[in-house]
């Protein structure tokens, strides 16, 4: 008895990915903290940090609940190519599989608006709606389409999104305007590329032939903008910090994405790939923190309250903590939950 419990507990890991968990923690975590930086009055209390657990909470059961029914979607699928999987090997029922994923979808919509601050769960609400619509439509009709990539980068791009706006990140402030917008859309941007190419060679894990060259390639050239960002007109007023923060972070992920295809050669490398590249995001947060670094001094040194000075300073700490922490939890959870 003990032994089949045990058997469908890890079934149901399983059709999680949950090793993956922390990489959305770390997107969504990188837009919160841009959106505290320009709420242009450092809220501090223990709601800020509830509030953030909320939506971390909320994000991370939208992700399982999507991943569940990719499963449910994919059965007959897998069925044909992957007949170990939980649902076709009768571990797991499809109609259980539906059940639970829906009303994960629908506890973590909740949940991710309801930890919104007062006043902004409007913009977060439709922001989740889109994030929820994504996950579904992916699931639903990504096998055979051309368009299922764009798709599933448009769900990691959104995280950053609904971080910034979900603690009040203001989109009427002096900042948000030409060059600085131009900065601060480039980390979703570079989220949206990476995954698509992700996807693209995620393709061909349990399918016949090499992903294509230039998918490989393009994953050098993604971080780029986050390497103009913080060079473009007014960004940072001269300031060099942030330039290499970024630089530091792209030639982290470079190296990574390298030592990742020498240690595994297509064709039979492509699931070790693909697990790879997921557990690089965090460091793609990072190299995005350097805008943060930059405006959380800036403002810091318009306060003088000393509660607002420490939260900023911890939230300084926590803007390369939270990152590497994240890819390297994501690293040791991947041992016992499958990545793909």
């Amino acid at each position: 008895m003990l032994a089949r419990f045990w058997i469908k507990v890890r079934a149901w890991l399983v059709l999680t990915r949950g090793s993956n968990l922390p990489t959305v923690w770390s997107n969504l975590f990188a837009g919160w903290l841009l959106g505290y930086a320009f709420t242009n009055r450092f809220p501090y209390a223990m709601g800020l940090l509830l509030s953030l657990f909320g939506l971390l909470l909320g994000v991370s059961l939208i992700y399982v609940g999507g991943m569940i029914l990719n499963d449910a979607f994919d059965a007959r699928w897998d069925t044909e190519r992957r007949s170990t999987r939980p649902i076709p090997a009768g571990i797991i029922s499809v109609k259980s599989a539906f059940i639970v994923g829906i009303c994960l979808l629908l506890c973590g919509s909740w949940c991710t608006v309801a930890a919104s601050l007062g006043g902004h769960r409007g913009i977060t609400s439709v922001l989740v709606s889109l994030l929820v619509a994504g996950v579904v439509v992916y699931d639903r009709w990504h096998k055979g389409v051309s368009w299922a990539p764009a798709v599933m980068g448009l769900c990691r791009a959104l995280l950053p999104f609904i971080g910034f706006f979900a603690v009040g990140g203001l989109i009427d402030g002096p900042h948000f305007r030409g060059w600085h917008l131009v900065a601060l859309l480039a980390h979703p941007f570079v989220l949206w590329l990476v995954t698509f190419s992700i996807t693209l060679v995620a393709r061909h894990e349990a399918g016949p032939g090499a992903p294509p060259r230039w998918a490989e390639w393009l994953l050098y050239l993604v971080p780029v903008p986050l390497l103009l960002a913080p060079n473009l007109p007014h960004v940072t007023d001269g300031q060099t910090g942030p330039a290499k923060v970024a630089l530091l972070g792209c030639c982290l992920f470079w190296l990574w994405v390298w030592l990742s295809n020498r240690r595994h050669p297509l064709p039979m490398g492509v699931g070790r790939r693909v697990a790879d590249r997921l557990a690089a995001f965090p460091i793609v947060d990072f190299a995005a923190a350097g805008l943060f670094y930059y405006y959380a001094g800036f403002m810091r040194d318009g306060v003088e309250n000393s509660i607002q000075v420490g939260w900023a300073a911890l939230a300084m700490r926590l803007a390369w903590m939270v990152p590497f922490g994240s890819f390297l939890l994501t690293l040791f959870l991947r041992r016992w939950i499958p990545v793909t």
